[in-house]
This record gives structure tokens, sequence and C-alpha cells, in this order.
């Protein structure tokens, strides 16, 4: 049985203005255990709440988010031509799955892994205060 690894490792933000903040960095995704590839095989989905983000207040508005991703490296299996790549990557403020208060940003999408596959990740962060 084959289990997906996530690993995140955020970049400091940066701070395009008071009400706009980009969020950089890698995600590195693996496959575990016992490995088939095939032609035919869906993407992967994976999400990751971001480190180092400040929630949102539950009685504050949601921010504007825009995420966009991009293949840093693969690693595949010996027998090559299977797809790699990364597709439907979107952000959101996601309530805290552990609960309590506020809403932490999450980042989520689909990914045709092979044996692993690092990604870079940019969120553009836009409040309204």
């Amino acid at each position: 049985m084959s289990a997906l690894q996530c690993d995140i490792q955020p970049a400091p933000p940066l701070r395009l203005t008071p009400v706009c903040t980009v969020h950089t960095g890698i995600v590195r995704l693996a496959v575990t255990g016992r490995f088939l590839q095939s032609h035919r095989a869906p993407a992967d989905e994976f999400g990751v709440f971001v480190p180092h983000v400040a929630p949102v207040p539950d009685d504050e508005p949601e921010p504007q988010v825009w995420a966009e991703a991009y293949v840093m490296s693969t690693a595949s299996s010996s027998a090559g031509g299977f797809p790699a790549g990364v597709e439907y990557v979107r952000a959101a403020y996601l309530a805290d799955p552990r609960g309590g208060t506020g809403r932490w940003l999450h980042l989520r999408g689909s990914a045709h892994i092979g044996k692993g596959i690092n990604l870079g990740y940019r969120i553009t962060v836009q409040t309204t205060t």
C-alpha cells in the first residue's frame, strides 16, 4: 500500500503593500511504500496548511487569494514517459481542523507525482483592511 507524504518549506513572506502579501515556498510530495505508476493514473490530491501565516479571525471578511504552483523537479521511476505536473491549484482560508477560532491559509491541488515532485508555490493574499 502506498501513501502520499507532503512537506512544505515556506520562504519569508513578501509584504507588497499594507493590504497585499505574497507567500512563497516549496511543497515536496512523495509516494511512500509500494509504488505503481500508470499512464492513465489520475493526479493525486494534496493539501497543506501554510505555516507561519497569521489566521484570519472568524469575524473578518475573507481576503482575496490567488494561488499558483509550478514544477521545480521530479523523481520518476526507471521507465520514463509518465506524466509529471501540477494542476487545479487553489488556496483559501479554512477553519482549523483542530478546533478553535480563526481561519488558516490552506494550499491544495492535484499533482502527477511519480515517485516524488517538488513544487514551487506563490500565494497572493489581499485583505480589505
